[in-house]
C-alpha cells in the first residue's frame, strides 16, 4: 500500500509538468510515425495497378514479332522473324580471311552455335529469347540481337536490360 501512494504521488508530480501542449506534440508525433507506412502502401497499391494493366494489355494484344537481327560492323545480314518460325535454321556467316560464326534459330530463340574464334564467349553465352539481349563476338565484330516490333524490351525499371 505504501508503494501505491508513492507510486501515485510520483504520477502527480511528473502530470503535473505536462502541459496540454506536450499531448499535442506526442499525439502528432505517434501520428506522423505512420505516415511512411501510408506512403509505401499506397505506392504498392499503385505499382500493383499498373502491372495488372500492363498484364492486361499485353494479354490483349499478343501479337508482338520478335525479329533476329545478325549484323556486322553495323550492317544488318540477316533477319529472322522468330515468332513465325516453325523449324531450325541455320546461318554461317564467313569473313574473307576464313573466320566463320554459325548462327542458329529456333522457333523464339537464337544462338551462335559454332564459331572459330579464340575466346568462344558467343558460343559459351547460349540461346537468348527475350527482346533486348544480344550476343557479341567481338573478334569477328559480328551481333545478333533480339528486337520486338513493338520496341518494348523486357527491363528491370531502371532502363537495363535484364536476362
Amino acid at each position: 500500500m505504501r508503494k501505491l501512494r508513492a507510486m501515485n504521488h510520483v504520477l502527480k508530480r511528473y502530470g503535473a509538468m505536462i502541459k496540454p501542449f506536450d499531448i499535442i506534440i506526442i499525439v502528432a508525433l505517434i501520428l506522423l510515425s505512420f505516415t511512411p507506412l501510408a506512403i509505401f502502401s499506397y505506392q504498392q497499391k499503385q505499382q500493383a495497378e499498373q502491372a495488372a494493366a500492363i498484364a492486361k494489355k499485353t494479354a490483349q494484344t499478343n501479337r508482338t514479332a520478335y525479329t533476329a537481327v545478325v549484323s556486322h560492323n553495323g550492317t544488318v545480314l540477316k533477319r529472322v522473324n522468330l515468332t513465325t518460325l516453325t523449324k531450325t535454321k541455320h546461318y554461317t556467316y564467313r569473313e574473307k580471311d576464313g573466320h566463320y560464326n554459325t548462327i542458329t534459330f529456333k522457333p523464339k530463340q537464337v544462338a551462335i552455335t559454332k564459331a572459330n574464334c579464340s575466346d568462344q564467349v558467343c558460343v559459351r553465352r547460349g540461346w537468348i529469347h527475350k527482346p533486348g539481349q544480344t550476343i557479341v563476338c567481338l573478334p569477328h565484330k559480328l551481333l545478333v540481337e533480339i528486337k520486338s516490333s513493338n520496341g518494348h524490351v523486357k527491363s528491370g525499371g531502371n532502363g537495363l536490360v535484364t536476362e
